[in-house]
């Protein structure tokens, strides 16, 4: 085959534009997270329709950590998707939890009246059955962009709210039922029924890497909808925590004058956006 038959996979889309502002990033001194990451912060969740966004190295550490906040581990189930990357089982293994796959669509896409539905959706009637009391997260992919159902799964979750007994997490308890997170690596930017990717799940993950719609070569955000009696600034401010030895200043609060002590709130992550 000839380099004139070669389809390139995803080529990243890099104009003079981008080098620029990489350049104006170096000749700033900020060279890891700094103003531009809490400004393009800032531009996501305005894109998201969302009120705050976290900015992580990868989607696999916005999953990670989504899991830890609300205390997912040992004794817990996810659900997933059989058709999925690596990354999206190997998250809840992380944390101990158990995953519990379901398949997909498949040619049962196409039986549905509406046309709306992709073969890589997950098979809903298979998702709610799969659910036990010891299902503690639904997690959805939006395969190529995507987006699931999120209005049906979400109809699932609140159908088997009975059968949901929170652990000892504010977050759980907050929620009072199956958290739905969504593994949209692949789909910022997407839009189903009115709704952003960002917007329809209860929290989302996205990717930044290399063959993404969007890249910074490496990296990944997480986003969410807003959780009765907690307040948004106090879940962005976990995710910082968890994202960085659990210190509770970042680079630039430590910046301003007399502001260089910091405490370590609790033995955790290095995985923030750079």
């Amino acid at each position: 085959m000839g380099d004139t038959d070669r389809i390139v996979f995803s080529p990243p889309d890099i104009t003079e534009d981008e080098i620029e502002e990489v350049i104006k990033a170096l000749k700033s001194g900020w060279i890891t997270t700094g103003p531009k990451c809490k400004e393009l912060e800032k531009m996501m969740a305005e894109y998201c329709h969302t009120n705050r966004l976290a900015l992580m190295n990868s989607a696999t550490a916005c999953m990670e950590m989504t899991y830890r906040l609300f205390g997912i581990g040992e004794g817990d189930e996810v659900i997933v998707p059989a058709y999925t990357y690596t990354a999206t089982a190997s998250a809840v293994c992380h944390v101990g939890a158990k995953p519990v796959f379901v398949d997909i669509l498949g040619d049962r896409a196409y039986s549905y009246e509406d046309g709306t539905h992709s073969p890589y959706e997950p098979d809903y009637e298979a998702l709610e059955k799969a659910i036990t009391p010891a299902t503690k997260v639904i997690m959805p992919v939006d395969i190529a962009g995507v987006m699931c159902d999120y209005d049906r799964i979400r109809d699932i979750a609140i159908s088997k709210q009975d059968m949901f007994t929170p652990g000892d997490n504010k977050y759980q308890r907050a929620l009072r039922r199956i958290l739905i997170l969504a593994d949209s690596a692949h789909g910022f930017g997407s839009k189903r029924a009115g709704y952003m990717s960002g917007e329809a799940a209860d929290f989302t993950s996205f990717s930044f890497h290399a063959v993404k719609n969007l890249t910074t070569a490496e990296g990944g955000a997480s986003t969410w909808l807003p959780l009765k009696g907690i307040e948004n600034a106090e879940i962005y401010k976990m995710f910082q925590l968890l994202s960085m030895h659990g210190q509770n200043k970042d680079a630039l609060a430590k910046n301003k004058m007399g502001a260089w002590e910091y405490d370590i709130i609790g033995p955790w992550y290095k995985c923030n956006m750079t």
